[in-house]
């Protein structure tokens, strides 16, 4: 406002010091100032315009539009869209939508001193959240029974496959402000809440957490550390048997000088989407992702403008099928304060169209630190106006429920030796797509395993662990008689094979076919990992064609197979190979089991 519109000098002398006053927050001194500038200059449009603003900041919105409505024919027109798209804004804030639109309706004009962006969102939120009150969807909100909810303060839940929910409790008892506590679902029943780990929580602040979707893998926003790269950074932690591992700082590759915070991990704890309010992003406070790509975290990227907006987007979580994002916004059309969205992944980097997840999920209030089972079930908290907050959830309606489900199953990693216990590295592989889906790793202490996938057709199971034979299963036949299986692993020996029919090549070519690469890489990361083993790489047809050319196609299936793994960095010399063609079937007749590759161990160095 380059000329203020009264020549008073002493009133813009008080109007110039309640500005000051009112950009620290003093909005009862300030508020005073103005009553004695427009005591010396009534038609002091600046002036009114700020005892209006004045007066909604400190909560009194009857008394700002009574300052309205006394000054309506006073101030200039512009003044008056402003005073009306404040009180406007501020209904809006509160839900009170049809007084909302009202006053946005009486709008004409030039409106000073207003981002033209927020104004027009605003106003186009206000039309769309009448609407949308006005049909509600069929939500019933449940308050978490105890022993949950036993302080005056927890937030932000994150919920592992298995139930377990971890989540942030604000107390002054000596030990810092926030810590980050767990609990354990059984049935309807939740277990007494206990504190994560010593290892974890300190006299400093550990709150905001995200665990994957297995319960491996535990993120968290650490505040004033020492090894802080600034005034909140994201540290990570792993399942140690019953505890978690020491915390580590994720470093400079996710974390800056300035705000990190809110992350959310992948089902398998390799993807990391968090929130940060490091400059030239799309606006305030925006969402970002971290890969780890062989054993290290890259550099993150800004999710962009399909998902950020210039005002603050937050509250990341990625669904455990790695394809649905949920998030919060205050840069587009809503209820008001933070509203949540669902989007999908479409591609790298490229994400559907946000949606609102309606009323009354969203409201007037900000809608922040979900979390969502894979049952279907949203997890979050409620901010109340006495300063309290406690845990509740929701069971999501059919439509937002992601199209693209996942399955969770339990088992046991033994040694067929002597039945002990194993830690080991499990993964899941889509055969007919050539990736892997899913992946985690066995508990040292008990050797159990929990497992989120993708409900896809064609998965084989993969168990690695160095000394010991990888193991090989098609996913339905494991868990053919429930939720639950045991898997035995054979320590490596002399003689052992490993059936590889997944290996699939052309019709009569020895070419390898793109479904092959992804089962063979497995098999290149179990031999990396067991060098000492002199390897046999043996080809198998079955009786389609005739004796000789069976003999050398097989020949020539086994030599492609060893040139894969020497291109991957095998060494040549642990390796021969050898065509069997269809002397050694493993079923009668013309079947696919009989073609095959076998890698069988010759010899231990």
């Amino acid at each position: 406002m380059d000329k203020l519109h009264t020549r008073n000098k002493k009133a813009i002398e008080l109007y110039k010091e309640a500005q000051s006053l009112d950009h620290v927050g003093n909005y009862y001194k300030s508020y005073n100032l103005l009553l004695d500038a427009l005591k010396r200059d009534d038609s002091f449009d600046e002036a009114i315009l700020l005892t209006h603003q004045i007066l909604i900041k400190r909560g009194e919105l009857e008394k700002a539009l009574q300052l309205y409505d006394e000054y309506v024919e006073e101030v200039d027109q512009q003044f008056k869209n402003r005073m009306l798209a404040d009180a406007a804004y501020a209904l809006f804030s509160e839900g009170k939508y049809e007084q909302a639109k009202n006053l946005k309706d009486q709008i004409e004009g030039r409106v000073v001193g207003l981002d033209a962006a927020l104004f027009e969102i605003v106003t186009s939120s206000i039309d769309y959240a009448l609407e949308g009150s006005a049909n509600p969807r069929n939500i019933d909100f449940e308050k978490l029974p105890a022993p949950l909810n036993n302080r005056p303060q927890q937030y932000f839940p994150s919920i592992t496959a298995s139930g377990l929910l971890v989540y942030t409790v604000r107390y002054n008892q000596g030990r810092g402000d926030e810590n980050l506590f767990f609990s354990q679902k059984d049935g309807e029943a939740w277990s007494q809440p206990l504190e994560i780990s010593e290892k974890i929580n300190t006299d400093r602040n550990e709150g905001t957490a995200s665990i994957s979707a297995d319960g491996n893998t535990l993120v968290y926003t650490g505040c004033n550390a020492p090894d802080g790269l600034g005034s909140c950074d994201l540290y990570i932690s792993y399942r140690e048997g019953s505890d978690w591992s020491k915390p580590r700082n994720l470093g400079k590759a996710v974390n800056t000088i300035h705000w990190e915070s809110q992350p959310s991990l992948s089902q398998d704890g390799r993807e990391l989407y968090f929130v940060s309010a490091r400059p030239n992003g799309e606006g305030g406070q925006d969402i970002y992702k971290s890969t780890k790509q062989n054993g290290k975290w890259m550099e993150a990227v800004n999710l962009g403008p399909s998902i950020n907006t210039r005002f603050d987007d937050c509250s990341p979580y990625i669904h455990p099928n790695g394809v649905n994002l949920f998030f919060a916004s205050r840069g587009r059309l809503g209820f008001g304060g933070y509203d949540l969205y669902e989007t999908e992944q479409l591609g790298q980097g490229e994400w559907s169209e946000p949606k609102n997840l309606g009323y009354p999920i969203n409201n007037h209030r900000n809608q922040v630190g979900y979390t969502i089972s894979i049952d279907g079930w949203a997890y979050y908290s409620d901010n109340l106006f006495d300063g309290t907050s406690s845990l509740y959830r929701f069971k999501l309606p059919d439509d937002l429920i992601p199209k693209q489900l996942v399955g969770y199953k339990q088992g046991l990693v033994l040694s067929a030796a002597d039945s002990t216990p194993l830690f080991s590295e499990i993964y899941v592989a889509d055969i007919a797509k050539d990736s892997i889906r899913s992946r985690t790793y066995s508990d040292f202490e008990g050797g159990r395993f929990n497992l989120v996938l993708p409900k896809v057709e064609d998965a084989n199971l993969y168990v690695k662990k160095r000394g010991y034979l990888l193991y090989k299963e098609e996913v339905d036949v494991l868990w053919e008689n429930g939720n639950e299986a045991t898997i035995y692993l054979q320590p490596i020996k002399k003689g052992e094979k490993l059936i590889l029919n997944d290996i699939l090549f052309e019709l009569n070519s020895a070419e390898l076919s793109k479904k092959a690469t992804k089962e063979l890489d497995i098999v290149v990361d179990f031999l990396k990992d067991n060098p000492e083993l002199l390897i046999e790489i043996g080809g198998h047809t079955d009786t389609s064609g005739e004796e000789a050319y069976n003999l050398n196609l097989s020949t020539e299936r086994a030599k492609s197979v060893l040139n894969y793994f020497v291109n991957k960095g095998l060494p040549k010399e642990t390796f021969v190979y050898k065509g069997y063609g269809e002397t050694m079937p493993i079923e009668e007749g013309i079947s696919p089991k009989n073609r095959r590759i076998e890698v069988s161990i010759l010899d231990i160095k």
